[in-house]
C-alpha cells in the first residue's frame, strides 16, 4: 500500500472524532436525528479546523446504508466510497480553480439529475469565496429553488467575501481554532499509533506552533518523525521549526521578575549563541506577555488564551509576581525592539539593550517607585508655590511702579482695613500727648500745653479735639497713597497738589498750606472740579469725607495769618513735621514739601505773587524733565 500522509490517514471519520468543534457537531447531529435538514450549509473558519472533514461525515450521515443517522457505520459501500472519494454522487469542487460562471452553469445542469446510487446528491464546494460575482449569481438561482435530492455544503476561510444573498440562504456554522490541549491530546494519540516517542515539552511546542490548526500539527509531527527517526525532543522541534522553547520564555520572564542582572546577561548570551531567530523569539515573547496580561486582568482568562493544561500553573504564578504596569512596560519595549529587528541591522545590539532596560526597570522595585513618585509630587507642589509667590510679587511691583520710584515698603499690612495703614510710631506719639493732657486735666483741672498752648474749655471739647486729631493724622499718614492715586486720575492736579502739605482740620474741612509763591497753584486747586477730585481721592484712601481748602502761608486775612494753634488742640502742623521724621510716609513726603529740599525754589524763588506764563511752563519743564 502506498504511503498516506498523517493528515489524510488520520482524518476524522465520524462526528465524534472531530476535535474542538463540540457546538457545531452537536447541532448537526440533532438536526439529523430530528429530520431538520437544510438544503444548503456553509462552514466558516480557519484552515485545518475540520470543515471539509465535517462535510464528508455529513454526506455519509445522509447516505449511510442503515439510514439517515448521526453515526454513520463507515463500513457500508456508501460510507466507504464517500470516505475514499470515489462516490459519483458526492461531488467535491475546488472553487479556487473552478471559479467562473461556466463551471457553475455546468453544475446547474447536473443538479437536475437524480443521484445514481445514494439518497442525496451532495455538492461540497471548498473555498467558495473564490467564485466570481457572476458565478455567485448563477449559483444563487440553484440555492433559491434546489431540487429535493440535492444538498449543498460550502466551506470558506473568508466568509466576508461571500455575497450576502448566498449567506442568507445557508445555515452557517463557524469553526473555531482548536485549543492547544485538544491538539496535544490528538497528537499524542497519533504518536502512540505510529509508535513515535515524543516528549511532553515537544508536544506542547508543536501544539503552540500549530496555531489552532490540527492539519498543520499533523504535518509537523509527520516531518519531525522523519527527522528524529521516531524519537522527538524539544531541541528537534526548535531546530526544525526555528521556534522558541516555551521553557526558555519562562526562564526569561523569571529573570525579569527576580531582577537579576547577572542571570539576564548570561541568558541573553545563550539565546544569541544558540542561533535563535531573534525576530521569532521577540514575537513569541510578546504573545507570552499578552497571555500573562490577560491572566492578570481577566476573571476567566483561559477562555481567551490558548494555553496547555500543563503550563497553566506556571502562567498563574508568573502573572501574580508581575505588576500590571510592568507587563505593559515590557510589551512596549519589545514591540519597539521587534520593529528595529525587522527593519534595521544590528539586531543583537538592539536585543541586548532592550533586555538591560527591562531588567533595570524592575530593579527599582515598587516601594522605591512609590517613594520617587511622592518626592516628585512634593517638588512639583513646591515649585508651584514659588511660582505663585513670584507672580504675586510682580503684581505688587506693577501696582507701585506707577510713581516711577523704588518701592521701599508700605505702612500697612492689609488693604481690607483702612485704619491699619496708620504708622504705629506716629499714632503712639500723638495719642500719648492726648492722654497726658487728659490725665493732667483730671488731676489738676488744668490743660497741658503741648508745642503751642491749647486752651480747652472742658473735657467734652478735649474729646472732640482728640478725635479730630486722629482724623488729621490719618490723612497725613496716608498722603503718599493719596498722591499716588491722584496721579493716576489726573496728573496735572497731582503736580500742583504735591507742592502743598496738610495744615489743619476744622470741622469737615481739611486745610492744606502752600508756599507764598504758589498762588497760581492755590487758585487752580481750589477750583470746584479739582477740589472735588482731591476730596474723593482722600475719601477713597482714608474712608473719611473731607472738603479740601488750599491756603497761602503768608499774606493778609485768613490765608496770610500766622500759623494757628490747631483747633484740634494738638498743634497739628508741628505734629505733622515730627511725624515726617518718625514715620515712613513722612520720609517719603519729605523730598516734596520740606523747605530747602524743594527743587522748585530755583524756579519760584522770587516773592512776586503774579507769575508769568513763561515761569509756569519753565516750572513744569523742570518738574517733569521735559525736553523739546
Amino acid at each position: 500500500m502506498n504511503y498516506i500522509s498523517f493528515y489524510r490517514k488520520w482524518r476524522p471519520q465520524s462526528f465524534d472524532e472531530i476535535v474542538g468543534q463540540e457546538y457545531n457537531i452537536r447541532t448537526l447531529k440533532n438536526s439529523i436525528s430530528n429530520n431538520r435538514l437544510s438544503h444548503s450549509y456553509i462552514f466558516c473558519g480557519p484552515r485545518g479546523t475540520g470543515k471539509t472533514s465535517t462535510a464528508r461525515i455529513l454526506a455519509k450521515a445522509l447516505n449511510c446504508a442503515k439510514g439517515v443517522t448521526p453515526e454513520p457505520c463507515n463500513k457500508c459501500d456508501n460510507c466507504v466510497s464517500i470516505s475514499n472519494g470515489t462516490s459519483v454522487d458526492v461531488v467535491e469542487i475546488d472553487a479556487a480553480s473552478n471559479r467562473g460562471i461556466n463551471e457553475i452553469r455546468e453544475l446547474r445542469e447536473k443538479v437536475k439529475y437524480l443521484p445514481s446510487v445514494l439518497r442525496k446528491k451532495v455538492y461540497i464546494i471548498d473555498e467558495v469565496h473564490m467564485l466570481t460575482t457572476e458565478a455567485f449569481n448563477a449559483l444563487l438561482k440553484v440555492l433559491e429553488e434546489p431540487p429535493e435530492h440535492v444538498v449543498f455544503i460550502m466551506a470558506t476561510t473568508e466568509p466576508n467575501k461571500v455575497i450576502p444573498t448566498i449567506l442568507s440562504r445557508c445555515q452557517r456554522f463557524d469553526f473555531l481554532p482548536i485549543r492547544m490541549d485538544k491538539i496535544k491530546e490528538r497528537l499524542k494519540n497519533i504518536a502512540g499509533r505510529e509508535k513515535i516517542s515524543i516528549s511532553e515539552s515537544a508536544l506542547d511546542l508543536i501544539s503552540k506552533y500549530a496555531d489552532g490548526s490540527l492539519r498543520d500539527a499533523d504535518g509537523i509531527l509527520e516531518q519531525l518523525a522523519s527527522f528524529g527517526e521516531n524519537k522527538i525532543e524539544v531541541k528537534d522541534v526548535v531546530s526544525l521549526l526555528g521556534i522558541t522553547d516555551l521553557d526558555l520564555l519562562f526562564k526569561f520572564t523569571n529573570v525579569l521578575i527576580s531582577k537579576n542582572v547577572t542571570e539576564g546577561l548570561v541568558l541573553t548570551r545563550k539565546i544569541i549563541e544558540n542561533s535563535h531567530n531573534l525576530k521569532v523569539f521577540v514575537s513569541e515573547f510578546l504573545d507570552y506577555l499578552y497571555d500573562l496580561y490577560v491572566i492578570k486582568n481577566y476573571e476567566n482568562p483561559f477562555e481567551l488564551v490558548n494555553i496547555s493544561e500543563d503550563y497553566k500553573e506556571e502562567y498563574l504564578s508568573q502573572s501574580g509576581k508581575l505588576d500590571k504596569k510592568e507587563i505593559e512596560f515590557y510589551m512596549e519595549i519589545f514591540t519597539d525592539l521587534l520593529k528595529q529587528i525587522k527593519w534595521g541591522e544590528n539586531s543583537r545590539v538592539f536585543f541586548k539593550t532592550a533586555v538591560i532596560r527591562a531588567i533595570n526597570f524592575t530593579a527599582l522595585g515598587r516601594e522605591e517607585i512609590d517613594k520617587e513618585t511622592i518626592k516628585m509630587k512634593a517638588k512639583i507642589e513646591s515649585l508651584k508655590t514659588e511660582i505663585d509667590k513670584i507672580n504675586l510679587e510682580k503684581e505688587n511691583i506693577a501696582g507701585t511702579r506707577e510713581d516711577n520710584k523704588e518701592v521701599k515698603g508700605n505702612n500697612y499690612e492689609s488693604e481690607e482695613d483702612d485704619f491699619d495703614i496708620i504708622n504705629t510710631d506716629e499714632i503712639n506719639k500723638i495719642v500719648g500727648e492726648v492722654e497726658v493732657n487728659r490725665k493732667y486735666k483730671a488731676d489738676t483741672g488744668k490743660e497741658v500745653k503741648q508745642d503751642k498752648e491749647v486752651d480747652a474749655k472742658d473735657s467734652t471739647d478735649v474729646k472732640k479735639n482728640n478725635e479730630k486729631s486722629d482724623d488729621f493724622v490719618l490723612a497725613c499718614s496716608n498722603l503718599d497713597e493719596i498722591s499716588r492715586l491722584l496721579k493716576k486720575k489726573k496728573i496735572s492736579v497731582h503736580a500742583m497738589f504735591i507742592e502743598s502739605k496738610p495744615e489743619r482740620l476744622e470741622g469737615d474741612v481739611l486745610y492744606f498750606r502752600l508756599e507764598a509763591n504758589k498762588k497760581w497753584h492755590k487758585d487752580h486747586l481750589n477750583k470746584r472740579g479739582n477740589a472735588d477730585l482731591i476730596s474723593g481721592v482722600i475719601k477713597e484712601v482714608t474712608g473719611r469725607g473731607y472738603k479740601v481748602k488750599f491756603e497761602i502761608a503768608e499774606g493778609e486775612g485768613k490765608e496770610g495769618k500766622d500759623k494757628p494753634e490747631d483747633s484740634t488742640g494738638a498743634g497739628t502742623a508741628d505734629k505733622y513735621t515730627e511725624a515726617k521724621k518718625n514715620g515712613k510716609s513722612g520720609e517719603k513726603f519729605k523730598d516734596k514739601v520740606e523747605p530747602g529740599n524743594n527743587e522748585d525754589e530755583n524756579v519760584y524763588g522770587q516773592e512776586d505773587e503774579s507769575k508769568s506764563k513763561e515761569d509756569i511752563i519753565s516750572y513744569f519743564e523742570k518738574k517733569f524733565n521735559i525736553k523739546e
